[in-house]
C-alpha cells in the first residue's frame, strides 16, 4: 500500500520558507476528499512520523497541523515537540472550557497555537490570549474584514497569516494591511508526497491494548504481538528514529523497552483511528464491549475470563476485516474451543453460550436474555452493572491516550 501526504509552504514577506502545512491526502489527487477531521489528522501524524519521518518532511521548520476538538482534549499534540510543530484550531472547534483548558496546558508548555480559516473574529474571545498566529482565510473574506481583524489584535503579540492568497494582488494587498506570512496557490500548490506502506493488523492492535491496560501488563505477551504485525514492528522502529534516541535495537522487544508501554499505547490509538481501521471503528469499539462484559460474565459463572474475553473481542473480526471468520480464524493459533464459539454461536459450549448472551444483550432481545440467564444464575440487575461497566471501559480505550 502507499501512504500518501500533502505539504503547503507558507512563506515571509521575502518569501523565505517559515515552515509547511502537513495536509491529509489518501491518494495523489491534490484535493481533500471529505474525512472525518479527526480520522484525517491522525492520519497526518501517522504518515508524517511513521512513514514518512518528520524530519525528512519538515526541512527543519515547522509544520502546521490541524487538531479537531477531540484531539485537542486527548493531548495528541503533545506526541510532537513543541519546537516541531505549530498547533492549528480548527475552525469547527468549539471552544468550551475544557478545550480552552487544553490549549492553555499546551501553551504553557511551549506549543505556538494558530487559528485556522478564520473569516471573524467574534468567536475567539475566550482563547485570543493563547494565540500566536491568526490564520485569515482570503476568499472567504471582504479587503475591510482583513482589516479588521488586524486592528482588533495588533496590541497582542500575535503574527498574521494571509491564508488562500491566490493572486500577486492579494499578495500586495495583505502586505500593505500588515500581514507578515503567506500561504496560498499564489505561491505553491500542496505537493502530495508519497511513501510504500505496510497496512496495518487491526485486530492485534485491539488485542495489544487490552494487554497494555491490564494493571500488570505482560511486555513479553505485547512484544510476541506486536511481531506479529509487520506495519506495527516497521513503524515502531520508524518512531524510534524519528524522536532522534541515539541507540540500536536487535528486537522488538527492545524497542517497546525502549519506548515505554505508554508511548507504544499512543501510537497504536493513532493508527486505530487512521484510515485503514477508522473505517471500523465502531466496530472495534463493540469488540472492546464484547470482551470486557464476556470477561465479566465468566468471572460470575466460574470459567476462563481470558478465553471469553478473547472470543468476545474477536467475534467481529468479520465485519472489521471483511472475511469470512472460518477463513480468517485458519491463520490465527487460538484453541479449538475459541474457534469453535466463534464459528457457532448455538455450539454447546458454556463460552458460546456467553456470546450467545452478550449478542441478546445487544439487540435489547430481553426475553432472550432472560432464558440465558436463568441457566448461568447471574440476575439482570448484575448482567446491567457488568454491561455499563464495559460500556465505559471500551470508551476509555477508544477515547483515552493515557494510562
Amino acid at each position: 500500500m502507499e501512504a500518501f501526504i500533502g505539504r503547503q509552504p507558507i512563506l515571509t514577506v521575502d518569501k523565505e520558507l517559515y515552515g509547511y502545512e502537513l495536509l491529509h491526502r489518501s491518494s495523489n489527487q491534490n484535493v481533500y476528499q471529505g474525512f472525518d477531521g479527526t480520522q484525517a489528522t491522525a492520519t497526518v501524524i501517522s504518515n508524517s512520523y511513521l512513514s514518512f519521518g518528520l524530519d525528512q518532511l519538515s526541512d527543519q521548520k515547522r509544520c502546521f497541523i490541524n487538531f479537531t476538538e477531540d484531539l485537542l482534549l486527548d493531548e495528541v499534540p503533545t506526541f510532537f515537540s513543541s519546537e516541531s510543530i505549530i498547533v492549528e484550531i480548527l475552525e469547527t472547534v468549539k471552544l468550551t472550557d475544557e478545550v480552552i483548558a487544553a490549549c492553555r496546558k499546551l501553551k504553557e508548555s511551549g506549543y505556538k497555537l494558530a487559528l485556522d480559516d478564520v473569516i471573524e473574529m467574534s468567536n475567539y474571545e475566550k482563547v485570543i490570549e493563547l494565540i500566536d498566529i491568526i490564520k485569515v482565510d482570503f476568499i472567504e473574506t471582504s479587503k475591510q474584514q482583513r482589516l479588521d481583524i488586524i486592528e482588533q489584535f495588533n496590541h497582542l503579540p500575535i503574527t498574521f497569516l494571509a491564508e488562500k492568497v491566490e493572486t500577486l494582488e492579494e499578495f500586495e494587498e495583505a502586505k500593505e494591511l500588515g500581514y507578515v506570512l503567506f500561504q496560498g496557490y499564489f505561491f505553491s500548490k500542496p505537493v502530495i508526497l508519497t511513501t510504500r506502506d505496510i497496512k496495518p493488523m487491526p485486530q492485534q492492535y485491539v488485542k495489544m491494548l487490552e494487554e497494555i491496560n491490564r494493571p500488570v501488563p505482560d511486555i513479553s505477551l505485547v512484544s510476541e504481538l506486536v511481531e506479529r504485525d509487520l506495519a506495527l514492528s516497521y513503524k515502531l522502529l520508524r518512531l524510534i528514529n524519528s524522536l532522534g534516541l541515539p541507540v540500536k535495537v536487535s528486537n522488538i522487544r527492545q524497542a517497546i523497552v525502549l519506548l515505554g508501554l505508554f508511548e507504544v499505547k499512543k501510537w497504536i490509538m493513532i493508527l486505530m483511528l487512521t484510515k485503514e481501521i477508522n473505517e471500523s471503528s465502531k466496530v472495534i469499539q463493540l469488540s472492546l464491549i464484547r470482551s470486557k462484559l464476556s470477561e465479566r460474565i465468566a468471572r460470575k459463572i466460574r470459567i476462563n475470563p481470558s478465553d471469553a474475553s478473547f472470543i468476545g473481542m474477536f467475534s467481529l473480526l468479520e465485519s472489521i476485516l471483511q472475511r469470512p471468520i472460518s477463513n480468517i480464524l485458519v491463520d490465527l493459533p487460538i484453541e479449538d474451543h475459541i474457534k469453535e464459539a466463534l464459528l457457532d454461536e448455538d455450539h454447546s459450549s458454556i463460552y458460546a453460550h456467553v456470546l450467545k448472551l452478550v449478542k441478546a444483550i445487544e439487540r435489547c432481545n430481553w426475553e432472550a436474555v432472560d432464558s440465558m440467564l436463568a441457566k448461568v444464575n447471574i440476575s439482570m440487575d448484575d448482567l446491567q452493572e457488568d454491561y455499563f461497566e464495559a460500556v465505559r471501559w471500551a470508551n476509555s480505550v477508544i477515547s483515552t491516550f493515557g494510562p
